[in-house]
C-alpha cells in the first residue's frame, strides 16, 4: 500500500506498530458511535459511570503487565482479545443490550492490554531508536487522525443510509480482515529478531 510506504523510515517494529494503529482506529471508530449511542438509550448513567471507573483503574495495571509479559505475548494476547471483540460485537443481532454489556466489559480488558503493550512498544523505541520518537510521535498522531475519519465516514454513511445493524456487519467484517492480517503476523515479533 502506498498510504505506508512513509512508514518505512521507521524500523520494522514501529512500522508494524503504526500499520496496526491505522487499522484499530478505523475499526475501533467504525463502533464507537453505535456503542455511545446504544449506552446512552440502555444503561442507566450511573452504570456507564462505573464502567468508566473500571477502565481508568484499569489503567493502573499498567507495571504489574509490563513485568509479565514481552513484545511477543503482547501481541498474541492482543489478538485474541481483538478476536473476542468481533464476536462480542456480533451478539448485537441477538440482543443490542447483550452487546452493550459485553462490550464494557470487554473494554476494560482491552485498554489494560493495549495502554500496557503501548508502553512496552514506547520503551522499545526509546532505548532501541531513541533519535526517531519525535518522528514517532508526530506520525502516531497523524496515523490515528486518518484512520478515525475513515472509520467515521464509514460509520456516518452506513447509519445515515441504512441501520446500526448494517454499521456492526460492516465493523465485524472490517476487523475479521483485520484479525487475519494480524494472526498472518502471530510471530512477527519472534521473526523480526
Amino acid at each position: 500500500m502506498r498510504y505506508f510506504d512513509k512508514l518505512k523510515q521507521f524500523d520494522k517494529v514501529t512500522e508494524f506498530r503504526l500499520q496496526n494503529a491505522f487499522l484499530v482506529a478505523i475499526g475501533m471508530s467504525i463502533l464507537a458511535p453505535i456503542l455511545i449511542s446504544l449506552k446512552g438509550l440502555l444503561l442507566l448513567p450511573w452504570i456507564i459511570s462505573a464502567f468508566a471507573i473500571a477502565q481508568a483503574l484499569a489503567v493502573k495495571t499498567n507495571n504489574w503487565f509490563i513485568t509479565k509479559l514481552n513484545l511477543d505475548q503482547f501481541l498474541k494476547t492482543a489478538i485474541t482479545f481483538h478476536i473476542i471483540f468481533i464476536m462480542v460485537a456480533g451478539s448485537y443481532f441477538y440482543s443490542p443490550e447483550l452487546m452493550v454489556w459485553l462490550s464494557s466489559i470487554t473494554a476494560v480488558i482491552e485498554i489494560t492490554i493495549f495502554s500496557a503493550y503501548s508502553i512496552v512498544l514506547n520503551n522499545y523505541l526509546t532505548d532501541n531508536y531513541p533519535s526517531s520518537m519525535s518522528k514517532f510521535q508526530v506520525m502516531r498522531n497523524s496515523i490515528w487522525s486518518d484512520g478515525y475519519l475513515i472509520g467515521l465516514v464509514v460509520v456516518g454513511l452506513a447509519t445515515f443510509f441504512s441501520t446500526l445493524g448494517t454499521a456492526v456487519v460492516i465493523f465485524m467484517t472490517f476487523n475479521t480482515f483485520f484479525s487475519f492480517w494480524l494472526i498472518k503476523h502471530w510471530n512477527f515479533y519472534i521473526n523480526v529478531k
